[in-house]
Order: C-alpha cells, then structure tokens, then sequence
C-alpha cells in the first residue's frame, strides 16, 4: 500500500492529475478475519479512495473510510446481501453474478442489476465473465455503472501473477472452470488444471468446510497463489499482453458495440 500511495504521488507530479486514476484496497471483514483490526489501521493510515469489503459485513469498514473521505463498495452476491449492505451506508455495490473468478453468484447480471436498481440509485458495478468491451457495453445497457474485470488483467505482462498462472488462462476456456465451495466454504470458480496439479481431483471436489477468511493465516497453500481461479470469460484471452493493449482492445470493442447499438435503434 505505501508502494502504491508512493509511486501514484509521484506520478502527480510528473503528469496532469486528471490522468491519474483512484486505486482500491479489498478487505475482508468476515468475522474469520482475525486480522481485520490491523488491515483497517492499514487503510486510515494509506487512505485508498476506494474500498472493497467482502465475504462479511461492510460495517467495520465504513467509519475509518468515510472519516477520511473515502467511498466504501460492498461484495453482494445475493439480494439480500444488497440490502443489508444499502442499509449500513454503503456508497456502491458490487453485484458478483454468474460466472465471476473466484467467489462467484449465481444470478444473472441482467436480473441482479434490474432488481438493485429499484431499491439503490448509488453506484453499481457489474463482475462476472465480463471479458470484451461488448460486455462492458451490455453491463452498462443494463444499467451499471462499472464493471469488474479481474480474469482479464491477470494475464497481462505487468500482472505479478505467477507466469504459468498467466498461461493457464491463455490455454483454457469456460469448459476448464469448476465451482464449487469444497475449497473455501463459500462457492468460487477454480481452474480444473490447477486443482489437478495440487493433487485435487476437479471432479469429485470435498464438502464444504467451514467457513474461514483469515489474513493471518499465510503459512500453508494459499487457495489464490497456488490454487488458482478464473472467470467463464477466460476463453477471450489469447495471449500474455501489455495491460495497454488490452485496454485499446477493449475500447474498441466498446465503441463498436455503442455504434451497433445505434444502427440497431436507428433502423427503428
């Protein structure tokens, strides 16, 4: 985080601010996390603009970040979630749906979104298998904000991923993706081939175990650095590329589909 802090004020300095976009810390405040009360110090002392609560309530996060003005993003999987979390003060919602890497939702995004909005006007992002520009557009359509594109962004050559993690996703499509909740306790999106290569068999998964999210607990085999996860939408990504190419690639594809969109409109 002071790496981070670090290097985007001197990048203020040596360029127009506007250019500079707000970073974002993900927290985890399930009541596992027996770290959270340090992970917060962390926070009000390196005041990420934007912070991302997950697997728990977003209410431990909400005073330290609206002290120092931050804007606090709630994981929701679920409805009920989406109102819990409007109800403690949260400034957006981040609706997980079908398909996402890592813990994923089951709903569609275009059902999530429609019902989020009758009860929530604040800002909305949209993640799973969201990996082309034509996705982003739709997410948008739908009546997002944003959207989350995790899967995409790991295989890219400034990633810090591992790189045969990065290869994995190239050579891969949706049909090597499994969920299931045997890992973590909660369902998430695994790559079959990285289970295999940990000795797991993809297909006859465990239980689900109890649920545990501690940050502390760094000694044995990370279920995210060494078992990995992907998106459905992993099949779009061809090769290990420069975040910037990918960034053009996905305008592109962006404009195209708000140029269809309006060729579709105007016919009528």
């Amino acid at each position: 985080m002071r790496e981070i802090a670090d290097g985007l004020a001197r990048a203020r300095d040596a360029q127009p601010a506007e250019s500079i976009g707000p970073w974002c810390a993900n927290l985890v405040t399930h009541s596992s996390n027996t770290r959270l009360p340090e992970d917060l110090q962390l926070v009000a002392r390196y005041k990420p603009p934007l912070v991302v609560t997950a697997l728990g309530s977003p209410k431990p996060a909400m005073e330290t970040v609206h002290g120092y003005g931050g804007l606090v993003i709630a994981d929701v999987t679920n409805l009920t979630l989406a109102r819990k979390a409007v109800a403690a003060g949260v400034d957006g919602l981040a609706c997980i749906c079908s398909g996402a890497g890592g813990h994923t939702g089951s709903l569609s995004p275009f059902a999530f979104v429609s019902a989020v909005r009758e009860f929530f006007d604040g800002l909305v992002v949209v993640g799973g298998a969201i990996s082309d520009g034509w996705g982003v557009a739709g997410a948008v359509a739908a009546g997002a904000d944003m959207v989350y594109m995790g899967t995409r962004f790991i295989a890219t050559q400034e990633s810090m991923a591992d790189p045969a993690y990065k290869q994995m996703l190239v050579d891969s499509t949706s049909e090597h993706i499994v969920v299931s909740a045997g890992l973590t306790g909660t369902p998430a999106s695994w790559l079959k081939p990285s289970l295999r290569a940990r000795g797991i068999d993809p297909d006859n998964l465990p239980a689900a175990p109890p649920r545990s999210y501690d940050s502390s607990d760094v000694d044995k085999p990370s279920r995210w650095r060494d078992i990995w996860a992907a998106g459905r939408g992993v099949g779009a990504i061809k090769a290990v590329a420069p975040v910037a190419t990918v960034v053009q690639q996905l305008r592109a594809e962006y404009d195209a589909a708000g140029r269809r969109f309006q060729e579709r409109t105007h016919a009528r």
